[in-house]
């Protein structure tokens, strides 16, 4: 069986890698999706108390609900079926996450999408995908958006 780990963040990014994974699977009759949502720090919501600030993440139960939902809505629409997927939450760096849960998993490969984000961003913050493609234990699926080629060429 193969076991392949879809990372998605619901970004229109995200809505593509999920649509590939879905096709994906009806190809692969022997293929596990695993998808996996990460709870980055920028999620977390402040709560105040005092004079200073604490960062609570969403609960888990609460973020799987809405993925699980968003996967659906996906599914739906293709007209297809998923005979043999998960949906996991994790808390931490995104990028570590996805690599950590895909080696804990013994992935086949990593579905990925990528944003396009501008030179600027790119250069303070990275690309979530180039991080998982250097790192990843497996093979690494970047899914592009047509047409976003020469977005994060501009600075």
């Amino acid at each position: 069986m193969k076991r392949i780990v879809v990372a998605i963040d619901g970004s229109e990014a995200s809505k593509g890698v999920v649509d590939y994974a879905i096709h994906y699977a009806n190809r692969e009759p022997d293929a596990e999706m695993l998808f996996l949502h990460v709870i980055s720090i920028l999620d977390q919501k402040p709560i105040f108390y005092g004079e200073g600030a604490a960062y609570m993440p969403p609960s888990d139960a609460e973020v799987q609900k809405e993925f699980e939902d968003f996967i659906q809505k996906r599914i739906e629409l293709s007209g297809l079926t998923i005979p043999r997927m998960s949906v996991f939450i994790r808390t931490g760096r995104d990028y570590d996450q996805i690599v950590s849960f895909a080696e804990k998993e013994d992935a086949d490969m990593i579905m990925i999408g990528h944003r396009g984000l501008s030179g600027v961003e790119r250069f303070f913050l990275g690309s979530v995908a180039s991080k998982v493609v250097s790192r990843a234990p497996c093979s690494v699926y970047v899914h592009r958006p047509k047409g976003s080629a020469g977005e994060y060429n501009t600075v």
